[in-house]
């Protein structure tokens, strides 16, 4: 790449910036969904955690 040889720099780079842009906005989006388990655990969002965790046999996930 021409232009990062003539900055030096990954600084510079379109295709760096923009991979850390979506890594900051998975980091974001991954946040955003753990909250919004927390926010609702009143009304039984846990329940996603324990079903990510102990799946249970086929036939449990299927009745999901």
């Amino acid at each position: 790449n021409n232009f990062s040889i003539k900055y030096g720099s990954l600084y510079y780079n379109p295709f760096h910036c923009l991979s850390i842009a979506f890594l900051y906005g998975s980091a974001l989006l991954f946040a955003m969904h753990g909250a919004t388990i927390l926010a609702v655990s009143r009304y039984g969002g846990e329940r996603e955690i324990e079903q990510a965790v102990d799946r249970g046999t086929a036939l449990e996930r299927a009745a999901l």
